[in-house]
């Protein structure tokens, strides 16, 4: 006697190599949510298609894979969430080459075709800072790996937040209102300016002639410099050497100002 053996259901898009820029879309989504979920509004086929290509996986809500949980019983939510190939999916050869090349400050070290760089640039994996560490589009800069680049490979992230907003931050806490100042060659200072005093903090980078207070928090690896005016009268405010923490600096930083503060004749 024959057996029929079922057909196997044909999913068309079996031998797709690349996700189509719809699927590419979502799949970048992914990589911006926790556990690399894949948004819940992804079409029906395009599902199939990266299950097929197993660039996502199904889970339930509880983080354990769907199917041996439907097998015990389970008859609950689920979800999908991008694979380690489905990240590299999204990648070409030379895209993951440049990614890959990334020093320990996140510069990409491998010289790059322009075409890919552009590629690289509009999916958001790499940005674009000058010397001082601002982020810049059309002038001279440096492509470093970005938050997004850094999921996209399963590296940690690390944080973006500019150096200026978390000293501001640490000066609030004293009551000492600061901004951000930029002068004519581009340097950025956090400042204070109240009757004869005039305060500059920020940090050298690369040479002592390129100054920042506004390089990503990642970027800050040596203390704040500061650099202060009591009428006649300069002072400078350097922090320890072995701070390279944003934080921590930030916060030493303005408390030993404001208890210059009361008493700006005593030395810093």
């Amino acid at each position: 006697m024959t057996t029929a053996t079922p057909a196997r259901r044909t999913v068309t898009a079996a031998a797709v190599k690349t996700p189509t820029p719809y699927q590419r879309k979502k799949m970048i989504e992914a990589l911006g949510a926790d556990h690399y979920q894949l948004p819940g509004d992804t079409d029906g086929r395009s599902l199939d298609v990266m299950l097929d290509q197993r660039w996502i996986l199904e889970y339930t809500s509880r983080g354990s894979l769907a199917g041996s949980a439907r097998a015990a019983g389970y008859d609950g939510f689920t979800h999908f969430r991008l694979t380690r190939k489905g990240r590299l999916a999204l990648l070409t050869p030379s895209k993951l080459a440049a990614l890959e090349s990334a020093d320990q400050y996140g510069r990409l070290t491998k010289p790059i075709a322009w075409p890919t760089q552009q590629s690289l640039d509009a999916d958001g994996f790499i940005v674009n800072l000058t010397e001082r560490g601002q982020v810049v589009t059309g002038q001279e800069h440096h492509p470093y790996i970005s938050n997004l680049g850094r999921r996209v490979l399963g590296l940690a992230p690390v944080d973006e937040t500019p150096a200026s907003d978390v000293l501001i931050a640490a000066f609030a806490e004293w009551g000492i209102t600061t901004t951000v100042e930029t002068d004519e060659d581009g340097d950025t200072a956090v400042v204070y300016r109240k009757g004869p005093i005039v305060a500059a903090f920020y940090r050298c980078i690369g040479d002592d002639w390129c100054h920042s207070a506004t390089h990503p928090a990642w970027m800050h690896d040596s203390s704040w410099y500061g650099a202060v005016a009591y009428g006649m009268d300069q002072q400078e405010m350097c922090g320890p050497e072995d701070f390279g923490d944003v934080n921590a600096d930030s916060t030493a930083t303005a408390e030993a100002f404001a208890e210059w503060l009361t008493s700006p004749n005593a030395e810093i």
